[in-house]
């Protein structure tokens, strides 16, 4: 072949892979606009954690207040803590909480997509499958900075790998400073960027071994390596967890926790919607058309191993192993390609995939416009309080549990909008950068929510378990989840503002009350 020729060919070559390239970007900001739907078109996404976090955000945009200090550590656990409050200096706190949540969106499926384009060496609309795995349990929880630091994950691992050819140096810096992004996003994260890391190095390291080429099983092991040693620093001089508790689940829960990825608002249609997916996947698997990257195949055993171990409590992080799933899931469509017999065959898998995203999203758009009216009606009440009032919140133990309408943590809120103080912000040592002034925290420290719903429910009971007096320090108290039941029976409290499941109360700090 003459150079004319290969010059064409090449030139080829390239034309097919931009557009290529250009089909699966687009399909990608077509698909992010329908996916952040939902997230923008309420006035509060139904999250169960959202309004604490959204708290937290309002108290660091305003550098602490009389409540509230902010103490800034180079603590695991601060995506979300170090993007959103310097963005409220140009937009209201909602619009730039809503942004960081797209972002996380756009983060985890753009960096699945790169990241297949790097593993199976061409641009592939089977990457797109990452977005059916956006509302999964885990993000309906809450848990965002976890998410954020997969995507950060996800893009590092393909960085790694596309790297791989490049001078080692400018190879440890770039993922030196992703290993720190991992770190300070949430340390499940890092610790998932650790296991993929150890997964994709250890068949060539394995390979090197057997052939005993010490010296580049030596630079492969030192280079890999070197990307963790600032982060493990970190851990081990600064980062002080709340607790040091273990929780286990038992092991048949592992099995029913990977459904978790597609579990939200409906379960039998949800697990119908589940089964159409593995369904649709195996057919293609079992056709011999479904290939796994084998580097990529080891970092998937690696990190379904950890899951397989991991307990559910841990450091004072809940649901350690809820969290793995999602992950499992984007690394196999990451590292995976599909090659169908035919276009025919391809698009009728297209369609169905599309189908299947479109209706789900349908459902969320649905339950999150339900929300919508019930939040607006909630803040309403909330916006009625006088600014800096303590606000103490009451609830039974058992409704801190998954709700399709969280209504939790809709107190917080009272931080931001009425500068108030709640005693049930976030605000532990080693997770976040924010800490309760003492004399709130000594407040905070007098009673908890199971506490006071007791106290306005059963004051007979409420002797036994809590102070007289730790509710009368307070000028109000929500109460949420009251089920129909004629709140309060506790004198002390007058209504305020009434809703079905969220209510308002005046405390009544006559002197006899607190007797």
């Amino acid at each position: 072949m003459d150079m004319g020729s290969r010059a064409a060919a090449l030139g080829g070559t390239l034309l097919i892979r931009r557009r290529a390239a250009f089909r699966v970007w687009s399909a990608f900001a077509l698909l992010m606009v329908l996916a952040a739907v939902p997230v923008f078109s309420t006035v509060l996404p139904p999250l169960f954690d959202y309004p604490n976090h959204l708290a937290r955000m309002h108290v660091l945009a305003e550098g602490g207040n009389q409540f509230y200090a902010v103490h800034w550590r180079p603590l695991p656990n601060l995506a979300q803590d170090l993007i959103v409050p310097p963005l409220t200096r140009v937009m209201p706190l909602e619009l730039a909480s809503k942004l960081f949540l797209a972002a996380i969106l756009g983060l985890t499926a753009g960096a699945t997509i790169w990241f297949n384009r790097v593993a199976t060496g061409r641009w592939r609309a089977w990457s797109l499958l990452a977005f059916l795995f956006f509302y999964n349990r885990v993000f309906l929880w809450g848990f965002l900075n976890y998410l954020f630091g997969i995507g950060v994950a996800l893009a590092g691992t393909a960085l790694w790998l596309a790297l791989e050819q490049s001078r080692w140096r400018l190879r440890l810096l770039a993922s030196s400073l992703v290993a720190l992004a991992c770190y300070f996003s949430h340390i499940a994260a890092f610790g998932f960027y650790v296991l993929v890391i150890i997964g994709v190095e250890l068949p060539l390291a394995w390979a090197e071994l057997r052939a005993r080429r010490w010296g580049a099983l030596g630079r492969r092991i030192v280079v890999a390596g070197a990307q963790f040693l600032v982060p493990a620093a970190l851990i081990l001089v600064w980062w002080h967890p709340a607790s040091t508790g273990v929780g286990h689940v038992a092991i048949w829960r592992k099995a029913d926790l990977l459904f978790s990825v597609f579990d939200n608002y409906n379960r039998p249609f949800d697990i119908v919607c589940f089964a159409l997916l593995l369904t649709s996947i195996g057919t293609v698997a079992a056709m011999g058309r479904l290939r796994l990257a084998p580097r990529l195949a080891c970092a998937a055993g690696m990190v379904f191993s950890a899951y397989l171990l991991l307990p559910s409590q841990v450091y004072g992080g809940s649901g350690a192993d809820h969290r793995l799933p999602v992950a499992i899931f984007l690394l196999l469509v990451a590292g995976s390609a599909a090659e169908f017999p035919n276009r025919s065959v391809a698009a009728a898998f297209g369609t169905i995939m599309v189908g299947l995203l479109a209706v789900r999203l349908a459902v969320v758009e649905y339950v999150w416009l339900q929300a919508d009216r019930i939040y607006s009606a909630d803040l309403a009440g909330i916006d009625t309080l006088p600014r800096g009032a303590k606000l103490a919140v009451a609830y039974p133990a058992d409704v801190v549990n998954f709700a399709r309408i969280p209504e939790v943590h809709l107190p917080l809120l009272a931080v931001a909008r009425r500068e108030a103080f709640v005693p049930t912000l976030f605000a532990y040592e080693g997770q976040q950068p924010v800490a309760l002034r003492p004399p709130f925290r000594a407040l905070a420290d007098a009673g908890t929510p199971p506490d006071f719903w007791t106290a306005l429910t059963d004051p007979i009971a409420a002797r036994r378990a809590v102070e007289p007096e730790a509710l009368q320090q307070y000028d109000f108290v929500a109460v949420v989840g009251d089920r129909g039941q004629p709140l309060p029976l506790n004198v002390c409290s007058q209504p305020f503002f009434k809703r079905p499941n969220f209510a308002i109360f005046k405390i009544n700090h006559d002197p006899g009350c607190g007797a």
